[in-house]
């Protein structure tokens, strides 16, 4: 649980691009297509903030092309070639709809821009996410159960497909709570700072965790575990989040990014195509079962043994280097 030593002028080896939102907003305003999310899913929000103050150069892809704005307040930035390293903020506690819909055009530049391997989210502010439904932009999808129709979107708390392929590891600290701490479950590796206090309160609130949490809380720490904070809107901490095996990594408050990227180099350095076959086989395990799952495996092992990144292996080993995969 001791935060892996990180020097902090590795942070700033970034090549910084203009966020997405520039492009995306001169298109026609749009919506979510309602396959897309859970309806009524106002636990699923995260609010994205912080406008960058570093250069800003080239955009490390192509923005999604569908309609829809993206929020213009969030910090978007490429670390090493392939880290996508995103950066949110919430001056409230409420979030709002639009938020939501930037994050998932993020998530889907990370699955289709074949440079990036892995996305790293965290906060710019004291907070990760506060977690409360913004009541005016969230009534119509309230009232409606329905979400307008919008394409190049991927669900960021993975609720419904198509779930993101490439791994995203996140940092928190502060308040990680409701839709926040749905966003937190919804990735593959977890840091958090000390500092963090956890809530899933959404029955004091007159509703239900409706991003996820009813499934993945559960799935991931237990169901006694899970409900006994579900059910109470009781608050837990860092070290109670690693006791439920919520986090896999517990830093002194300020050393969680330079953990989580750390941990995002090393995914990076792997293999993308044993990476990506990874993470579908434990979906599908999830989503098919396991004897699905089990059936996949030596195809898709067949599929990856014909690869140039399987050979590219045995070349490093027989010359003593590092192997350098390409995806391919």
């Amino acid at each position: 649980m001791n935060d892996i030593p990180a020097k902090r002028d590795e942070l700033h080896q970034k090549e910084v691009y203009s966020p997405p939102s520039r492009r995306l907003s001169e298109q026609n305003a749009g919506g979510l297509h309602r396959r897309a999310f859970l309806a009524a899913s106002a636990g699923a929000t995260v609010l994205l903030g912080g406008p960058s103050s570093a250069q800003v150069q080239s955009p490390v892809a192509s923005a999604p092309t569908g309609s829809g704005t993206m929020p213009s307040n969030v910090r978007v930035e490429r670390v090493d070639g392939s880290i996508l390293l995103i950066g949110i903020r919430q001056e409230t506690d409420r979030v709002d709809l639009s938020s939501v819909i930037g994050l998932g055009r993020l998530m889907y530049m990370l699955d289709h821009d074949d440079a990036l391997r892995v996305a790293v989210l965290y906060s710019q502010g004291s907070d990760f996410v506060g977690g409360v439904l913004d009541p005016d932009s969230w009534a119509p999808v309230l009232r409606t159960g329905k979400f307008p129709e919008m394409s190049e979107f991927i669900n960021p708390v993975g609720t419904i497909p198509p779930r993101r392929q490439k791994p995203l590891v996140v940092a928190v600290q502060g308040k990680c709570q409701g839709a926040g701490h749905e966003l937190f479950l919804a990735a593959d590796v977890r840091v958090a700072a000390s500092d963090t206090v956890f809530a899933q309160p959404e029955v004091t609130r007159g509703h239900f965790p409706a991003g996820g949490a009813p499934i993945t809380f559960v799935r991931e720490a237990g169901w006694a575990n899970a409900m006994r904070y579900m059910l109470t809107g009781d608050e837990w901490s860092a070290d109670e989040a690693y006791r439920m095996g919520l986090v896999q990594y517990v830093t002194p408050p300020g050393k969680q990014l330079d953990r989580a990227i750390a941990v995002a180099r090393k995914i990076s350095a792997a293999a993308p195509l044993g990476i990506r076959a990874t993470i579908a086989s434990a979906h599908r395990a999830l989503s098919e079962g396991q004897e699905a799952a089990y059936a996949a495996l030596f195809p898709e092992l067949a599929r990856l043994a014909q690869s140039d990144d399987h050979q590219e292996y045995f070349r490093a080993l027989g010359e003593k280097r590092a192997p350098a995969f390409r995806g391919r």
